[in-house]
C-alpha cells in the first residue's frame, strides 16, 4: 500500500518567482513563472529519515522540465532534497548550467504573493514620460493613459502595477498577462519617486532598456546607473 507521505513535504513550495512546487503523497506538481505546470511525476524519499530532520533527497520518476524542438532535455531537476525545513532545487539549464534555488513551505495557491496596486499607484503615472539612455535624452515618448501604457511605438496594452509580499517597497509596472496568462518574456518598469525605469524579463534574465522621466525633469536628473547595468540572471 502506498504511503502517504510525510505533512513535513505535503502542501506547496514556493522559491518567490521562478518555481512553485506542490507535493500530495507520492506525486509532485511543478509550474514556472508563468504559473503553467512544467512537470508532474511521481516520487519516492525516505520518510523516515526527512521526519528525523536528516537531509533527504526527493527521486524523481522525471526530471525534464523542457524540451527542445528536437525532444532533447533542455531544463531538469538535477537534485531536490528536503533539508533544515527547506528545500533545495538544482535546476540545470543546457545553456547557462546549474542554479541552486531555495524554496519555503507557504499555505497558498501558485504566486499568491503579487501585489496589484493599481488603485494606489495608476492615477500618478498618466502622461507622458521621456527616454533616458546611457548616452543622454533618447527619441522615445512612454505614455500611459487609464490602465494601458504605449511606448517605443507599440500600441497601447494593459499592464498592472505591483509588487512583491518579500518586497512590498519595490513596485513595478508590468503587463497584465504576466499576472492573467503565459508569455515568453515582457517589459517591466519599476517605478521610482522621479522615473521609471525598464528591463527586458526574458525568462529569469534581466536585460537593461532605459529610463524614463516627466519631460520637464528629463534634463535634471542624472544618468542612472539603471540605463547602463550589465544584464543579471
Amino acid at each position: 500500500m502506498r504511503r502517504k507521505g510525510s505533512d513535513l513535504l505535503n502542501g506547496f513550495w514556493e522559491e518567490g518567482y521562478h518555481y512553485y512546487l506542490e507535493f500530495k503523497g507520492r506525486e509532485l506538481t511543478v509550474r514556472d513563472y508563468r504559473r503553467a505546470v512544467c512537470l508532474e511525476t511521481e516520487i519516492s524519499y525516505d520518510e523516515r529519515a526527512l521526519e528525523r530532520g536528516e537531509r533527504t533527497v526527493i527521486s524523481l520518476k522525471d526530471n525534464v522540465l523542457s524540451r527542445t524542438a528536437a525532444g532533447e532535455p533542455f531544463t531538469m531537476i538535477r537534485e531536490l532534497a528536503y533539508e533544515n525545513g527547506e528545500l533545495k532545487f538544482f535546476y540545470y539549464y543546457t545553456i547557462m548550467g546549474e542554479t541552486l534555488y531555495t524554496l519555503k513551505k507557504v499555505d497558498h495557491g501558485p504566486f499568491d504573493h503579487i501585489r496589484i496596486r493599481d488603485d494606489e499607484f495608476l492615477k500618478g503615472l498618466q502622461g507622458k514620460w521621456q527616454e533616458w539612455t546611457a548616452s543622454g535624452e533618447g527619441g522615445n515618448v512612454l505614455t500611459i493613459r487609464g490602465d494601458r501604457i504605449s511606448f517605443f511605438g507599440e500600441r497601447a496594452a494593459p499592464v498592472h502595477v505591483v509588487s512583491y509580499a518579500y518586497a512590498p517597497d519595490d513596485v513595478y509596472l508590468v503587463p497584465a498577462n504576466l499576472i492573467d496568462g503565459n508569455f515568453p518574456g515582457y517589459t517591466q518598469f519599476k517605478v521610482l519617486p522621479d522615473r521609471l525605469t525598464s528591463t527586458m524579463m526574458v525568462c529569469d534574465v534581466s536585460m537593461p532598456l532605459s529610463v524614463f522621466a516627466r519631460p520637464e525633469r528629463v534634463k535634471d536628473i542624472d544618468v542612472p546607473d539603471e540605463a547602463r547595468r550589465a544584464p543579471v540572471n
